[in-house]
């Protein structure tokens, strides 16, 4: 029986064959519009489609999949979709749509290296040209797909070419040819691991050694195949169910073999075994095909020949719809059954109407092949009129240019060069314009600390030095007076000179730092206690930590101290009551300790100064150069707030 279309129909769609494992599209595809948009939603679609490449719901899926890639600029899933729509017009029989998207994906293929996918698809639109019987116009683009494929290197198209040119070949009656092109592809299998690819080309051999009635070929090429299926089912047992139709089919043409062996009992086992463990009532229709027409084979050996007729016509109806060939054939095969048996009047008008049929058939093949070789020809002619036009245009369009580009080029250079120019010059100018405002910002800043509060001690120091060298009659306790107000001017001074300095180091990034190891429980307690120390007597200290344990900081210990002091110190003498609460803790989303000082009287907005502003810009440069942070908020519902933050770790 001549069924090579139906093997070839069996072994079609290798690269997405065995997808279809335990996905559920619709549980899938319930959560995507609560995906973002980015890759996760690309591949939930992709996972959907899987499943549904045989299904109407395919074209959907890939509209969205293709609407979402291109929303997202993802030439892999463009090409991914356009080749799922593909692979399902091709199940369809609809050559124009196929050919549609084979020319829509190159482009995408060549910028996501998506020839797998290509290949496959220019597979799938020659053997549709086969089944179209434009059968010279399939070998052609066949050996077009090879050569393409062998220079990207890619074993699998090289292989599905292979396949294609085969496909061709057998069903234009040419089977040496097409033998040779299978036996060319087996001889690349060895350089892949996919199991589809390699057990379409196997199949297709046996199918083919069977019709050639070539034994020894067809048991070694079974033999490998049962090999390559159950190493692949014992390593993925999830895909067991998945590659049920192609074991089957390893079954059934072990019975062909057996058969063909004049072995029965042989063959009736592995007949047994197909129905018993891989027939189900999901096998594809055609396997089931195969089915009958190998145990009738088996009843016609053992000269049961009702049993065998039952068999036989049990084939028929599905292969009359789309399979003409096979379909007389198996009439054919009717036909040698009944004569066999010793019913030949009725043998008879089956052969009479099996000889007219292929008679039909083979003319009108014969008249197919004639008129695509004559529209090639004259398609071929337009185009070569055409390309010769194109020509001579091209020619004449490229001597007006030429002439065009060589009045354009001198002052083409000459703009390149004065362009340079002024582009150098524009820089230049713009670069200076910045390091003039940028140092003109420094100083203004370096001004604007230096202004009123450093003179105003400076004042006193000179004022009542000199009221002492000008009146050497002065009293001891007035001198000691004088003394004491020249001093505490001298440290305020000095204190504001060491704090513009700090504050110029750090803005510049050249403060140098003495890091060392200290316990934080400790360090706060120190701080607290010298506070208490330094602040009068109506200022209450409270201080929580809700730390538990040791906590080791890698900080400069003094520059830190001297920031927290100046959030807990009054920056002048008052009054007033003072009650400041200090909270010690850890923040362990950011891997931080945070101390909040409520209160604060450096946050409190009547305390406003020069002093306090230099003494804040200080304190957050101080903190942000290890990675923490430092928050004045004078409007807190607790009062006014300073919140400190200081990383465990910091970087070297």
């Amino acid at each position: 029986m001549k069924r090579l279309t139906l093997i070839f129909a069996l072994c079609g769609c290798a690269l997405l064959m065995y997808a279809k494992a335990t996905i559920k599209p619709d549980t899938l595809m319930q959560h995507f519009h609560k995906l973002p948009h980015d890759s996760t939603r690309l591949v939930l679609l992709y996972e959907s489609m899987l499943v549904e490449q045989k299904s109407p719901r395919c074209i959907t899926l890939s509209n969205i999949l293709l609407k979402e890639a291109t929303s997202q600029k993802n030439n892999k899933y463009i090409g991914t979709a356009l080749y799922f729509q593909l692979i399902y017009y091709y199940n369809q029989n609809e050559l124009d749509s196929v050919s549609k998207r084979v020319v829509a994906m190159e482009p995408f293929v060549r910028k996501s290296n998506l020839w797998n996918y290509f290949f496959d698809g220019k597979r799938c639109e020659i053997d549709l040209y086969s089944y179209k019987e434009q059968y010279e116009l399939a070998i052609n683009k066949s050996l077009q797909m090879r050569k393409e494929a062998e220079q990207q290197h890619n074993i699998l198209g090289v292989i599905g070419a292979y396949q294609a040119l085969a496909n061709a070949y057998m069903k234009s009656g040419r089977m040496e040819l097409g033998k040779q092109a299978l036996i060319n592809a087996h001889q690349l299998l060895p350089q892949i691991h996919h199991v589809v690819v390699i057990n379409a080309v196997l199949a297709q051999l046996i199918s083919l050694s069977k019709e050639n009635k070539e034994y020894s070929d067809m048991i070694n090429y079974l033999k490998e195949q049962a090999i390559i299926l159950s190493n692949y089912v014992a390593k993925h047992p999830t895909m067991s169910d998945a590659f049920k139709d192609p074991i089957l089919f390893n079954e059934i043409y072990h019975s062909y073999y057996y058969i063909g062996m004049k072995q029965p009992q042989q063959a009736l086992v592995h007949l047994q075994k197909a129905k018993n463990l891989y027939i189900t009532p999901h096998t594809y229709y055609m396997y089931k095909v195969l089915y009958d027409d190998a145990f009738a084979g088996y009843y016609r050996l053992c000269r049961q020949y009702d049993l065998a007729l039952e068999r036989i016509d049990s084939t028929l109806i599905p292969l009359k719809k789309d399979f003409g060939n096979d379909y007389y054939y198996q009439l054919s095969t009717k036909a040698d059954i009944l004569a066999e048996s010793g019913r030949s009047l009725e043998a008879l008008p089956i052969y009479q109407e099996v000889l007219k049929a292929k008679d039909s058939l083979q003319n009108e093949i014969s008249n197919n092949q004639m008129k695509l070789i004559q529209e090639n020809y004259h398609v071929d002619k337009m185009m070569l009129e055409k390309e010769q036009l194109k020509s001579k245009i091209q020619i004449i369009a490229l001597v007006i240019f030429i002439l065009a580009l060589i009045l354009l080029t001198y002052f083409m250079f000459r703009i390149i060069h004065i362009r340079k120019a002024l582009n150098l010059s524009e820089h230049q100018t713009r670069e200076s314009t910045r390091i003039a405002e940028e140092a003109n910002e420094m100083k203004n800043r370096f001004l604007f600390n230096m202004s009123y509060n450093i003179r105003i001690p400076l004042n006193g120091v000179v004022g009542f030095s000199q009221l002492i060298a000008s009146e050497p009659c002065i009293d001891e306790d007035s001198r000691k007076e004088y003394c004491t107000i020249i001093q505490k001017n001298s440290e305020e001074l000095m204190r504001l000179v060491n704090d513009v300095l700090d504050l110029s180091r750090l803005e510049a990034k050249m403060m140098k730092f003495q890091m060392q190891e200290c316990d934080v429980t400790e360090l706060f307690n120190d701080v607290v206690y010298t506070s208490q120390v330094h602040s009068d007597n109506d200022t209450r200290l409270l201080f929580q930590n809700e730390i538990e344990g040791t906590q080791t900081l890698t900080i400069d210990q003094s520059r830190l101290t001297q920031a927290l002091l100046s959030t807990l110190v009054l920056p002048q003498q008052s009054n007033k009551v003072h009650e400041i609460k200090c909270t010690l803790s850890m923040d362990n989303n950011t891997k931080a300790i945070r101390f909040c000082i409520n209160n604060s009287p450096l946050a409190d907005p009547q305390n406003f100064s020069q002093e306090v502003s230099i003494r804040h810009d200080i304190n957050r440069l101080l903190l942000e150069h290890f990675g923490g942070s430092y928050t004045v908020m004078a409007g807190a519902p607790e009062g006014p707030t300073i919140l400190f933050t200081y990383p465990l770790t910091i970087s070297s």
